[in-house]
């Protein structure tokens, strides 16, 4: 087992020991930015060799710090292409410091080179990073950045808003960071000295060397503009006593900006005392490194930033191009899925409504149909009770009949007239007989019916019924007023009828069911 963790244990303090390593030289490469780049470069590029794919922020640590180290050698397409590959490894949200880092880096290239508009919106990003992070010191940084960006665009008033804000926003610093607060009022210095109010640009100019560490740097550079105010308020003695210590300060640092402030009013002080000689040297100094920052570079980075401006204006035409094809492609689908809704609907609304026009007529016909049956129901109600009232008055007149027949029949056998009785013999035989005869057809019938139900076996029990009564010589009105129906349904019955029978077009109905 033992044998098994030693691999894995030096595994493990190789890589440990590889990360510490990687570490150390970026710290270094970041010491050495202004003071020595090629160092910076050298470490840089060796750490690179060293870091592994997924270490994402020592990478672009690397890349940031290859950056600045081209930026201080003027070296600005190179430093740009380095900051870009850094910046490529982040999303746009992002917060992390080196980020941070590498988009105020980008801006400083803009800067350098004299694209002062380009190099704004990368120090405002930096500026929103910092205030996510909450990183007070660089909001400051960033803020003094966007006024020196800002200022060298002709915007003065602006510039010194950013500059005022700056300071204000250093209030909120736990503890002070003067060569910061130095930096600030340099540039509000700066600020008066383009607008020629030699005064306040001389209080906050002595502000500043009074707050600096003492970097050179940065001290140079506010010596230089010091320098320049007393030159133009004439005060040559404070001039010279503030050029002798700029002289001191220059051989302590190689940042060209600086030192081209400081030889640039070295040369106008010695050519106004008189001294040619001196004044030609520190022109000369001028010339070699103005030549030096504006160098074949910039205008390969200026030419690498059109080529990029237009390739991105290009790509900008491309998408607005398929943004409006897309955006009338979904118009198109909106306004074709909107049209079928609406037809969609109206079908829909076409077809219920004629479904609901359907079942609203069918349910008035059913309520007239109901209605009618209800009408001849009671039409029908009234003449059963008419029959009814007439079978009884019928009977009655019978019973009647039949009382006064039995009380004549008395009476005529009390009677003594022969006569009378003869008569009623005669009326008694004539009586009886018809009373006979109807015993008679009643018979007749029932054979009549046994002879057509053998003879047409499709007759129901109502072709029967029809057929005596048509034998009895009842009409089509006196069946139906017999049936209370209508005159048109024993018409009905009786077509149907010659149907079944097979009858002939000439044969009339009456006469053949009288030959039966």
């Amino acid at each position: 087992m033992k044998y098994l963790i030693v691999p894995f244990f030096i595994l493990f303090l190789s890589f440990h020991a590889s990360a510490d390593s990687v570490t150390k030289l970026l710290e270094r490469a970041t010491e050495y930015q202004e003071s020595n780049p090629d160092s910076c470069i050298y470490l840089s590029q060796k750490a690179l060799t060293l870091i592994k794919d997924d270490q994402v922020v020592m990478r672009a640590s690397a890349y940031w710090n290859l950056s600045q180290g081209y930026l201080y050698k003027h070296r600005y397409h190179t430093a740009l292409f380095y900051a870009l590959r850094g910046k490529e490894l982040f999303e746009e949200d992002e917060t992390k410091r080196i980020y941070q880092d590498i988009l105020a880096t980008i801006g400083w290239i803009y800067f350098d080179i004299g694209n002062y508009h380009q190099a704004e919106p990368f120090h405002q990003k930096a500026l929103i990073t910092a205030q996510r992070r909450n990183d007070i010191r660089s909001e400051v940084l960033y803020t003094n950045a966007l006024g020196l960006d800002v200022l060298n665009t002709g915007q003065e008033t602006k510039s010194l808003a950013y500059f005022r804000k700056g300071l204000f926003i250093m209030n909120q610093l736990e503890q002070p960071d003067k060569d910061l607060r130095a930096t600030i009022e340099n540039n509000i210095g700066i600020v008066y000295i383009k607008q020629e109010n030699w005064q306040k640009a001389e209080e906050y100019l002595l502000s500043s060397v009074g707050n600096s560490s003492g970097t050179a740097t940065a001290l140079l550079e506010t010596y230089a503009h010091l320098a320049r105010v007393y030159l133009k308020t004439h005060q040559l003695d404070k001039c010279q006593n503030v050029l002798i210590k700029a002289d001191e300060l220059r051989h302590q640092t190689s940042y060209s900006f600086s030192l081209m402030e400081y030889y640039q009013v070295r040369y106008k002080y010695e050519q106004l005392v008189g001294n040619i000689q001196a004044a030609f040297d520190y022109q000369d100094k001028y010339i070699d490194l103005y030549q030096k920052v504006h160098n074949q570079e910039a205008q390969t980075v200026m030419n690498f930033l059109l080529d990029a401006q237009q390739e991105k204006i290009e790509q900008d035409e491309l998408v607005i191009q398929q943004a409006e094809k897309l955006k009338y492609n979904r118009n198109l689908l909106i306004s074709v899925v909107v049209v079928f809704t609406i037809i969609v609907v109206i079908g829909f609304y076409y077809l219920f409504k004629s479904k609901a026009e359907k079942a609203y007529l069918r349910q008035e016909i059913l309520a007239r149909e109901l209605e009618k049956e209800k009408q001849q129901q009671a039409e029908l109600s009234d003449k059963l009770a008419y029959k009814d009232e007439a079978i009884e008055t019928m009977a009655l007149t019978m019973s009647k009949r039949n009382e006064l027949i039995k009380s004549l029949a008395v009476s005529v056998s009390k009677s003594d007239s022969k006569e009378i009785r003869e008569a009623w013999k005669k009326f008694e035989y004539v009586f009886n007989q018809d009373r006979k005869t109807n015993i008679l057809s009643e018979e007749f019938v029932k054979d009549f019916r046994y002879r057509l139900q053998r003879r047409y076996k499709n007759l129901t029990e109502k072709d029967l019924q029809l057929i005596i009564d048509i034998r009895n010589n009842l009409t089509s009105k006196e069946m139906a007023d017999k049936y209370h129906i209508e005159v048109k349904s024993i018409e009905m019955s009786r077509y149907r009828l010659r149907k079944k029978l097979n009858l002939d077009t000439g044969v009339q109905l009456k006469n053949f069911i009288m030959e039966l």
